[in-house]
């Protein structure tokens, strides 16, 4: 059995140490992410990630939030884990990869998304036709539009948080929804948002809405 802090050891060492040995077994994490705490599991077979799972989230989203742990403890308990079912297939690597770039989009958001705990209502009573969302994003709204916040929303969902967080921007940035804290922007303002770049319009929607 492995155990210790991540103080002494980086998730990204651990992993690395655990994939090179070719380990199998449950990888026990707990501790302070960047959007607070959480706990959860990691599953290995042979080195390679088979699942993850934490209080609320399983697979892909789950890993990607304890990936991020910066501050708390491990625990590596060798184990057959035959039951488990398979719904991981990246690689350490991309996993890694793939949580740095989620951080890294936060850092470039948050300040208008303030917390993934943050709440939104609509902004508008009717989107503008020029505004098209996609099927992903009609969900996202759908749930945010409630009072729900991000975290609820990619619990709902089963999202990664990141993910719903980079909509939820894109939707602010649009005037669609606005964080409940703050007051309802002006019409003017609106007319001033519809003029952000495309480019940015383009990578948070998509063209279609839902189907009827």
């Amino acid at each position: 059995m492995l155990e210790g802090g991540l103080k002494d050891l980086s998730i990204e060492d651990l992993l690395q140490m655990v994939s090179l040995g070719e380990k199998t077994g449950e990888l026990i994490l707990s501790g302070e992410t960047p959007l607070g705490k959480t706990s959860g599991k990691i599953y290995f077979e042979k080195g390679q990630v088979k699942n993850a799972e934490t209080e609320d989230l399983e697979g892909e989203p789950a890993v990607i939030e304890l990936l991020i742990l910066k501050d708390g403890n491990f625990k590596f308990i060798p184990k057959d884990i035959s039951q488990i079912e398979k719904s991981i297939y990246k690689s350490v690597q991309d996993l890694l990869i793939l949580s740095t770039s989620k951080l890294d989009e936060w850092n470039k958001i948050k300040d208008k998304i303030s917390s993934v705990d943050s709440s939104f209502e609509l902004s508008l009573e009717d989107i503008p036709d020029e505004i098209s969302l996609n099927r992903t994003h009609w969900e996202v709204l759908n749930i945010l539009r409630t009072g729900n916040t991000i975290r609820q929303t990619a619990l709902k969902l089963n999202m990664n948080i990141f993910d719903v967080a980079g909509i939820a921007y894109g939707l602010v940035v649009l005037g669609i929804i606005k964080r409940i804290e703050e007051k309802l922007p002006e019409r003017e303002e609106f007319e001033q948002n519809k003029t952000e770049p495309k480019g940015l319009i383009r990578r948070f929607f998509g063209r279609n809405k839902p189907d009827a």
